[in-house]
């Protein structure tokens, strides 16, 4: 009994790990037709898709210019989804941003100053990362799952040939 009660705790908090809500009431493991529901209901747009993911935009969110929502595995569940905002000579933008990030995860994110980075590391695998363009008219907010970047990383060490010619 004592190990149906623990089994089924694991389950509950590996449940709200995955149902962690970030930008846009995103969230990893969502199931893909209702995250794609959710942001029509908000005001976005389609604006392309692909086997592994969908575009949209929104003229409602000042300086969004695409968020692109990835199913990277093909569960029909979200394992990623970066925002691309113009924030040319708009700082205060930027620091809103930062400060929404902050508040929708109740913490500080680590910052490097110099490169414009900042990021939020959330339970393994997942991170948000935010970087501003060199010219610093672009921020990009990824949030990621580096599962991906593991499955991406043993993917180009098989075969050279594979992932060569695309």
């Amino acid at each position: 009994m004592k190990r149906y009660i623990l089994l089924a705790m694991l389950f509950l908090f590996m449940a709200a790990l995955m149902a962690e809500t970030g930008l846009f009431d995103l969230s990893y493991g969502q199931d893909m037709a209702e995250a794609h529901t959710a942001l029509l209901a908000k005001g976005f747009q389609e604006t392309q898709r692909t086997a592994g993911s969908v575009s949209y935009t929104n003229s409602k969110i000042p300086g969004l210019t695409s968020l692109e929502v990835k199913d990277y595995f093909h569960h029909g569940t979200v394992s990623e989804w970066t925002a691309i905002y113009n924030v040319q000579d708009k700082a205060k933008l930027t620091e809103k941003i930062i400060s929404d990030l902050t508040a929708i995860h109740g913490k500080e994110s680590a910052q490097i100053y110099l490169t414009h980075e900042w990021w939020w590391m959330m339970a393994d695998p997942y991170a948000i990362y935010v970087t501003l363009s060199d010219d610093l008219s672009t921020m990009t907010v990824a949030y990621s799952n580096d599962d991906v970047a593991q499955d991406m990383k043993e993917d180009m060490t098989q075969d050279p040939e594979d992932w060569l010619d695309w």
